[in-house]
């Protein structure tokens, strides 16, 4: 029997790896080697992202929630991400 939820939710295509070139060949990074590495990682991840993953909403409520939190504890309160989450309607 097929399940209609599989078919519901087609399969987003894989990740892209990162180009060898941009993968680090040694151990001792200089500084601008670390900002271009961590450069490469976001604009993969960026990539990512635009390309609507079936997840995407999940995963962008979840990033708003942590940064709600992260406003309310630089307001001086301690709510929590648990109490935030109650406290939505």
């Amino acid at each position: 029997m097929d399940s209609s939820f599989a078919t519901a939710f087609p399969r987003s295509a894989p990740p892209a790896l990162l180009p060898a070139w941009s993968v680090p060949r040694g151990r001792d990074l200089a500084e601008t080697d670390a900002a271009f590495h961590a450069g490469i990682a976001l604009k993969s991840l960026d990539d990512l992202v635009r390309s609507e993953p079936n997840w995407a909403g999940c995963w962008r409520q979840r990033q708003a929630l942590k940064c709600a939190a992260t406003a309310v504890r630089l307001m001086g309160r301690n709510e929590d991400e648990t109490a935030l989450r109650v406290a939505s309607p």
